[in-house]
């Protein structure tokens, strides 16, 4: 509601003033040859709209479920036309209309090197990332837009990954869990699929590495587990567990427009970004500025996606400052996701400081700006930096 409305009054105050700019880039467009280069600093505002299922199989033969992503790099073509939507609450960007209250995946994804490089990894609309144990983070992707045919390795839950499947009602999609994250399933009772219980029908092993990867040879066993669009929805379908948010999306997203707010005075700049997560361990991310996108790196260098072959790349990056505490002898902690806390919004090369809210486990978290107004957004995909409150973000 809150992106409709703002593209509405934008729309009303900027009609004149995008009718002299396109019929300027039409004219651009015949006499020269840098008009793709200007795309790029539009792209914000003139977006791809979903691409057609793909051309290989009929329509009859794709499955219902299917959604391709939306684009985020440079158009292909001429883009004079703001799309109208429908909008994806967890991207802005625009999603079939059958699949706009689809029910999300949280899926709780190995990162361990010699789990890498992930499979569909690149296709989450957004990425949690957080320590484990062992310094050593883990993903967990939300996934709506489009469901990959393979998403892994899979791995064990810990107790606040759920907390991020209730920030979206998606349902939470992994591979064992610790003793707290099994209570947590069980204490707040969310809908999950869990490969310890489900091996060799929802989820399957592939040990094998792509010939291109860093990794070679076998796949150790703990980072073998998958599990993919086909086999989840069936299994979905057949146990009748609810596939649709059962309340406004308005509550499980963010909040986006073509024309956000700028970003304040006491930000920076934000060209390359380092997240230290331990002595072990670290997320950077790279800007593109022919694209606007933030590139992945890990420790193997770019953060490629196994089956795309492609760098991972993300419109906006989200840090969540909290407190966190080693619990055990074997390194497990334990994350505070529920209160308040500062945090960063870093997007087009820049940060500036942002808040963090939460009331409960079940409750989503709510964002702001530091004058206490919700936070907006550029369209795109979203990454999620859960970082200790005394860690130190490096912006260069």
């Amino acid at each position: 509601m809150v992106l409709k409305q703002y593209i509405a009054n934008d729309f009303r105050n900027r009609h004149i003033f995008l009718t002299i700019l396109l019929a300027g880039l039409l004219f651009l467009s015949g006499c020269s040859s840098r008009t793709a280069e200007a795309f790029n600093w539009h792209e914000d505002i003139f977006i791809q709209m979903p691409s057609p299922a793909p051309t290989t199989e009929s329509i009859e033969s794709s499955r219902h479920y299917f959604s391709p992503r939306a684009e985020e790099s440079p158009l292909e073509f001429l883009p004079f036309i703001i799309p109208s939507g429908p909008f994806s609450r967890l991207t802005g960007l625009p999603i079939y209309e059958e699949y706009q209250y689809r029910r999300p995946l949280a899926a709780v994804i190995n990162n361990s090197t010699r789990a890498l490089p992930q499979s569909g990894i690149g296709s989450a609309d957004i990425i949690y990332e957080v320590l484990a144990e062992g310094d050593v983070t883990r993903l967990v992707g939300i996934f709506q837009s489009y469901i990959p045919e393979k998403i892994g390795p899979m791995r064990s839950a810990r107790d606040y990954f759920v907390d991020f499947a209730f920030n979206h009602d998606a349902l939470f999609i992994h591979h064992g869990a610790s003793p707290g994250g099994y209570s947590r399933i069980s204490t707040l009772r969310i809908t999950n699929l869990d490969g310890m219980a489900l091996e060799g029908t929802v989820f399957w092993r592939d040990r094998t590495y792509p010939y291109w990867a860093v990794n070679t040879g076998t796949r150790p066993l703990e980072h073998s587990s998958y599990t993919g669009y086909e086999r989840l929805f069936n299994h979905i379908e057949n146990r009748g567990i609810r596939d649709y948010w059962h309340d406004s999306p308005d509550n499980f997203g963010f909040n986006f427009s073509f024309f956000p707010p700028p970003f304040e005075s006491e930000g920076g700049q934000a060209y390359v970004v380092t997240i230290p997560y331990s002595a072990l361990y670290f997320r950077r991310f790279v800007f593109d500025h022919d694209t606007g996108l933030y590139m992945s790196e890990n420790r193997q260098g770019e953060h490629m996606d196994a089956v795309t072959e492609e760098q991972v790349s993300v419109r906006n990056i989200l840090i969540q400052f909290t407190p966190m505490r080693v619990i055990d002898g074997v390194g497990r902690r334990t994350v505070d996701t529920v209160g308040s806390g500062d945090g960063y919004l870093i997007h087009g090369g820049r940060y500036q400081p942002v808040r963090w809210a939460r009331d409960s486990h079940t409750d989503p978290t709510r964002w702001y700006f530091p004058d206490g107004t919700p936070l907006v957004m550029h369209p795109g995909r979203v990454w999620v930096c859960v970082f200790q409150s005394t860690g130190n973000v490096v912006f260069e």
